[in-house]
């Protein structure tokens, strides 16, 4: 398996720096990288089944780079916003001592 770091994988790390978040750079690249791997595994996905079986899921054949889109955005948004806010940082007063 080979990992492209894209203009859009470096913009996407840069908005996130910019947001508040205190997690490491490389580490928002991996998480970047790994989000555009699902991506294209989604729509490869997709693009293998026949035009019967996408009409089936009610998509058609030019719907699916906007579906993929629309997937990952959604499973962005389904992150609860306190671990968007604190991703990577240890909660406070939550310290485990051994």
């Amino acid at each position: 398996m080979s990992v492209f770091i894209t203009r859009e994988m470096l913009r996407q790390a840069a908005n996130e720096s910019r947001t508040g978040h205190t997690i490491g750079i490389f580490e928002r690249l991996i998480r970047s990288a790994e989000r555009a791997w699902k991506r294209r595994e989604t729509a490869k996905e997709l693009h293998a089944l026949t035009d019967w079986e996408l009409r089936d899921i009610g998509i058609h054949r030019a719907d699916i780079p906007r579906v993929v889109r629309q997937s990952d955005e959604r499973a962005q948004d389904a992150r609860p916003a306190a671990s968007r806010a604190t991703a990577g940082t240890p909660a406070q007063g939550n310290r485990v001592t051994a």
